[in-house]
């Protein structure tokens, strides 16, 4: 009876330590870039796809964890849960630096799962490969950066339209400038005005007393309110603008779609953040804004299933 709820815990914990939610949630990012090569990939290739994807995001959300543990450990509030539903939280918060997974399990766990997704990437393109160790590297200089300067959200920004683009290469060699650079941009400013500043401005009270340096911290809750919600509105743009660029592949279903998704997972938690740009409205809208990827890749596979019927 003790072995089934060893396992259980453990495995709850390593849930927690991957952010397993956010991770699952993140696969639809380099999808949608595969969708912007093909309309059409191949079922095979598109399991492998997913399997690396699952397997970096979950590594890399574990690495953040790991990286950081010297300064979780640190903080007096990272064992109180935030104020209202987080989608974070499932597994609990900070596991490794809460004792409830040893650090060679961590360690383990993100050498697995980093060598599986590095495998599977090579297997489908090099390019995907070396894409990946470069945001495997951004995520490692970024919480080297805690610290020291809140402009580090410009290299997640960076790293989360890497990883997108990646989807591409996994189906395509060709470039396409604008689809590619409207897909980079895309994510960026969602990854930046939808995930990390919100997130940043949820825990102001937790990391002020480390000395961690974000933008609400740095430039005060009302300015980083109000570049999230300016990014999440150029993020619903960009979305809409590659829905255009996709036009014939997706048609006009597949831009009302991500027009219609851009609403409530983009623009409705912008305009929250800039009427009340407190912690709780932050967590609503980082919460809300993680399933902004998820919607447009529901719209482009609407789009491409009206297409093709």
């Amino acid at each position: 009876m003790t072995l089934p709820v060893t396992v259980a815990v453990q495995a709850r914990a390593l849930y927690g330590f991957s952010r397993g939610n956010q991770a699952l949630l993140s696969i639809a990012q380099p999808l949608v870039g595969a969708l912007m090569a093909t309309d059409r990939p191949d079922p095979g290739r598109l399991a492998l796809a997913v399997l690396a994807t699952a397997a970096a995001f979950l590594a890399v959300f574990a690495a953040n964890d790991l990286f950081d543990a010297r300064l979780d450990r640190r903080s007096a509030a990272m064992a109180q849960t935030r104020r209202g539903p987080d989608l974070d939280s499932a597994g609990g918060r900070h596991p490794l630096a809460q004792g409830r997974l040893r650090v060679a399990a961590g360690v383990a766990w993100v050498l697995v799962l980093g060598a599986v997704a590095l495998g599977v990437a090579v297997a489908l393109s090099p390019v995907c490969a070396a894409l990946f160790g470069c945001a495997a590297l951004l995520q490692a200089v970024y919480c080297r950066l805690a610290t020291v300067t809140a402009y580090k959200c410009l290299l997640s920004g960076v790293m989360v339209a890497i990883g997108a683009c990646a989807g591409w290469f996994a189906f395509a060699d060709a470039v396409d400038p604008l689809r590619l650079g409207l897909l980079a941009l895309w994510m960026a400013a969602w990854e930046i005005g939808g995930r990390n500043i919100p997130n940043d401005l949820a825990d102001v009270d937790e990391d002020t007393p480390l000395g961690i340096r974000t933008v609400p911290i740095v430039h005060g809750p009302r300015t980083a309110a109000r570049l999230a919600a300016a990014l999440l509105a150029v993020a619903a743009a960009a979305a809409c603008a590659l829905a255009v660029a996709a036009w014939p592949s997706y048609g006009a279903v597949g831009l009302a779609a991500v027009a219609l998704t851009a609403v409530p997972t983009a623009l409705v938690p912008a305009a929250r953040l800039l009427r009340r740009p407190d912690a709780a409205t932050a967590l609503g809208a980082f919460n809300r804004a993680s399933f902004h990827p998820v919607g447009v890749l529901a719209a482009f596979t609407a789009g491409a299933v009206v297409f093709v019927t």
